[in-house]
């Protein structure tokens, strides 16, 4: 009986260790995860920018009133989209980096889910059990 006390004692100091490990392992990509999706949609937001002010100012006379108005309008259309193309491109980049350096067992569970959404076989089995 001593035996298993033991043994289930070192089992569960093990998956302690493994679960803070996780949460650290998570803490720090979600940490780099973030840095990433700000400086991509910036530079998505710039790239746009600067291409809608390179067609609006080169192509059409900069000193129109129309110019002017399109420029206005454009630059809020340039910042919802960005947000929305960075966004996605975020999580396509993010589903790429856990499954090309192996991460999802490294990550917790709620993490991997967030990114991560389980094939069809995978939940008709989980509906199965």
């Amino acid at each position: 009986m001593e035996d298993l006390d033991e043994e289930s004692y070192k089992k569960r100091k093990l998956e302690q260790v493994e679960y803070r490990n996780k949460k650290r392992y998570s803490s720090i990509f979600m940490f780099v995860a973030t840095i990433f999706e700000i400086l991509e949609t910036m530079a998505i937001m710039l790239v746009l920018f600067i291409i809608t002010a390179f067609i609006l100012l080169k192509l059409f006379n900069p000193e129109s009133a129309a110019v002017q108005i399109a420029f206005q309008i454009s630059t809020v259309v340039i910042f919802i989209g960005g947000l929305v193309l960075g966004f996605l491109i975020y999580k396509k980049v993010i589903q790429w980096a856990i499954k090309k350096f192996h991460l999802e067992d490294k990550l917790l569970d709620d993490v991997k889910s967030h990114y991560i959404k389980p094939t069809k076989e995978e939940r008709e089995a989980e509906l199965k059990r």
